[in-house]
């Protein structure tokens, strides 16, 4: 169905004004059910309501920034030699499978999708199978914001089974990751032997540093936020604590009172 869409050029083909008020009506649309996206995000996660009030109404830029994005675009001319002339164009891949965890279930999808979606692609996501949700909503929300069926495509399912018939598929054009690093290894081989374009982003072990001129008080409610926020799940959460041996002791025992 993505393909089909794709081919139709309903919005492949679509002028660039037409893809940006239809980013623009969806950001309108995110305001509207921030509310009730906010509450699903927080059940199907278990994260602190907290931080999903500060989380999910970031969702709305990045649909507005790429719709101004698509109405601005400049497209570099080249100088070159003799009687040519050189441009660089820009087209849409094709299908784009998009892959996403359960710890920042929408935000990590949004980010995905509205770069896609401004290009002209056609996009089937597979949320984690943990927490569809929200996903499944968005689909609702923009079909209601004219974005024309097909184009959208959510695929609710396990990794290793339909994430993985998703990603072997010939059709699809690029692959995009947001996972563990194993899975990010797999998903790169398969994605390789199709030669299709591919983005991960994997685990990592994030250091967060302390110098001795740091304001100390600050720097521990820093290094806290950065290792607890969403219960540590989180591929920059502050894993390696690095600290100049001067104030080594003065942090360590003001850190073990906040954690505390």
């Amino acid at each position: 169905m993505a393909q089909k869409a794709f081919k139709s050029g309903v919005w492949s083909k679509a002028p660039r004004h037409v893809r940006a008020d239809t980013l623009d009506r969806i950001a309108e649309l995110l305001i509207k059910r921030m509310p009730s996206l906010i509450e699903l995000e927080v059940r199907q996660t278990g994260r602190a309501i907290r931080e999903m009030n500060a989380q999910v109404p970031t969702h709305v830029k990045w649909f507005k920034y790429f719709a101004s994005l698509i109405r601005t675009e400049e497209r570099s001319v080249l100088p070159t030699l003799g009687k040519l002339h050189n441009w660089i164009d820009r087209k849409p891949l094709g299908v784009v499978a998009q892959i996403t965890p359960f710890n920042h279930p929408m935000l990590i999808a949004v980010k995905k999708i509205a770069p896609a979606l401004a290009a002209g692609n056609s996009i089937v996501l597979k949320p984690s199978e943990l927490t569809p949700l929200t996903s499944i909503e968005l689909g609702k929300l923009f079909k209601e914001a004219g974005l024309p069926d097909g184009v959208f495509n959510v695929l609710p399912g396990d990794g290793i089974t339909t994430g993985k018939a998703l990603v072997e598929h010939p059709l699809i054009k690029k692959v995009d990751v947001t996972g563990g690093t194993p899975a990010g290894r797999a998903i790169g081989a398969i994605a390789g032997r199709n030669l299709a374009a591919y983005t991960a982003e994997l685990g990592g072990k994030a250091p967060l540093i302390i110098l001795e001129k740091a304001h100390i008080d600050l720097a521990i409610n820093g290094v806290v936020f950065a290792s607890f926020i969403a219960s540590g799940q989180t591929c920059v959460a502050a894993t390696r604590i690095i600290v100049q041996n001067s104030v080594l002791d003065q942090v360590v025992e003001k850190l073990k009172l906040k954690v505390q």
